[in-house]
C-alpha cells in the first residue's frame, strides 16, 4: 500500500539527520573505540534512556483513547521489566545496559550517579530535557518525537552498530543484549508510532507540528551524539596532536 504523503514527510524528517549516520556511529562499527569509550557513552546514554518510561508514562496519563493507552502502558511495562517481550523473561532495559556498563569497566555506582557527580555532557542534558517537554505537549505531538523521531531511529542504529561489538570489540552475545533486544523491540514501538500519529494527527496545523517534532528529536539525538564524539574522541586527539 501506497504511503501517505504525511507518512513520507515524517520519514523524510528522520532520513535528513539519522543518528546510524554520524562520526560516533561510524568510529564505534570500524573499531576505532575502545572498552572504555563504550564505557563513556554509556555514561551518558543511561541518563537518557532509563527516563524514557518515565516520558511515555507521561503522554499515557493525559492521552484520550484508549487503544494508544493500552500500546503506552505495554510500552512502559517492557522497559521497566514487568514483562517480558515475545516470551522471554522480564528485565529491566536500562539495567542490560548497566550490565553492558559494567563489562565496559563502568560500575554501576559510576553510571547511576553520573548525573549528581555533574559528568553528564550538556548535550545529554539537552536531550534529557527536550523529551522531558515533548512529553507534556498534546499526545499525538509528543509520540511523534519520542516515537518516531528518538524510538524508531534505534533498529536501523543498532543494527549497524552491534556486530562489531561481537567482530571486532570482543563482547559475548549474552553482553550486547542490551542492543539485539531493542532491534526487535523498537521496530514494533516505532512502527505503532506511525500509526497512530497519522491516526489521530488530523488537522494540517497537527502534522505540521508533528514533522516539526521529528525534526526536532533527531537534531538533538544527534546534537548528543555530538557532545560525545566530541569530548571522548575528537578532543583527545587534538590534544594529542598539540602536544
Amino acid at each position: 500500500m501506497a504511503k501517505s504523503a504525511f507518512r513520507l514527510a515524517l520519514e523524510e524528517a528522520i532520513e535528513q539527520r539519522h543518528s546510524a549516520v554520524h562520526p560516533w556511529s561510524d568510529a564505534w562499527t570500524s573499531g576505532k573505540l575502545d572498552r572504555r569509550l563504550l564505557g563513556e557513552w554509556v555514561k551518558q546514554h543511561y541518563h537518557y534512556v532509563s527516563h524514557f518510561a518515565e516520558w511515555v508514562a507521561a503522554v499515557y496519563a493525559t492521552c484520550p483513547h484508549q487503544e494508544v493507552q493500552h500500546f503506552l502502558l505495554e510500552n512502559v511495562t517492557e522497559e521497566e521489566g514487568l514483562v517480558g517481550m515475545h516470551g522471554a523473561a522480564p528485565v529491566r532495559h536500562s539495567d542490560l545496559l548497566l550490565e553492558f556498563g559494567e563489562v565496559c569497566g563502568k560500575s554501576r555506582g559510576e553510571v547511576l550517579n553520573a548525573q549528581v557527580n555533574g559528568e553528564l555532557l550538556a548535550e545529554t542534558l539537552g536531550l534529557q530535557s527536550w523529551c522531558t517537554v515533548q512529553s507534556r505537549k498534546p499526545f499525538v505531538e509528543a509520540l511523534s518525537g519520542l516515537l518516531i523521531g528518538l524510538e524508531s531511529q534505534v533498529p536501523r542504529i543498532y543494527s549497524k552498530t552491534t556486530p562489531p561489538l561481537l567482530e571486532k570489540y570482543g563482547f559475548s552475545e549474552d553482553e550486547v543484549t542490551f542492543f539485539t533486544i531493542h532491534i526487535a523491540a523498537d521496530i514494533e514501538h516505532g512502527e505503532k508510532g506511525y500509526e497512530i500519529v497519522e491516526k489521530y494527527a488530523t488537522t494540517d496545523e497537527q502534522r505540521a507540528a508533528c514533522v516539526r517534532n521529528v525534526r526536532e528529536a533527531t537534531m538533538m539525538r544527534r546534537l548528543y551524539l555530538d557532545g560525545v564524539y566530541r569530548t571522548f574522541v575528537q578532543k583527545p586527539v587534538e590534544q594529542k596532536l598539540a602536544a
